[in-house]
């Protein structure tokens, strides 16, 4: 991480807090006038998948201290970006938050840790209670993922895996009710 100070169109100083690829960029912007994505991308020698968000952070956030045009909320090859003359902020100290360069919210694995997830909570359901139908296994598995809302033929899935890793048996009498193994 690094601090920068930067003075814009009154004066005013600011201490940025930005990570070490964010101060490599502002500091491509001392000069002044515009710069092209392509211009960022050759002078930066940076890929466009880490580019992009870098820019995004620095023009498309709460503090917007790069100005791009044509103004979105998406940053796109043919962009333009310059210092933003009009900055202004109550705070002196200001921290610019870069975005997740890694993989780690990559659809794969997120729905692995979900699938992980809806496992967990099925066998905490069935250990407290024992015996259950279906529906209402169902039903008491979404009231507990309340922080994402899991289809219910996933869940129905995760059901069948965890029969066949025998955690769950359905139920002799009805096949709509599960007991619980332990």
């Amino acid at each position: 991480n690094a601090s920068v100070r930067a003075s814009y169109g009154s004066k005013k100083q600011y201490d940025l807090q930005v990570s070490t690829l964010q101060a490599i960029a502002l500091s491509e912007f001392n000069v002044g006038g515009c710069l092209s994505f392509e211009d960022l991308e050759q002078k930066l020698k940076l890929e466009e998948n880490i580019l992009k968000p870098l820019m995004h952070s620095l023009s498309c956030g709460k503090y917007k201290v790069i100005v791009k045009s044509p103004s979105s909320s998406k940053i796109n090859r043919t962009d333009t970006f310059k210092a933003n003359p009009k900055f202004s902020s109550n705070m002196r100290k200001i921290r610019i938050p870069m975005a997740s360069l890694d993989s780690s919210h990559n659809t794969r694995r997120v729905e692995e840790d979900r699938t992980i997830a809806i496992e967990a909570a099925i066998v905490r359901i069935m250990k407290a209670r024992k015996t259950l139908a279906h529906p209402q296994l169902i039903a008491e598995v979404l009231s507990q993922l309340a922080f994402f809302k899991p289809n219910p033929r996933i869940i129905k899935r995760r059901i069948e895996a965890l029969i066949d890793r025998e955690y769950l048996e359905r139920n002799a009498e009805s096949n709509n009710t599960y007991n619980y193994l332990a």
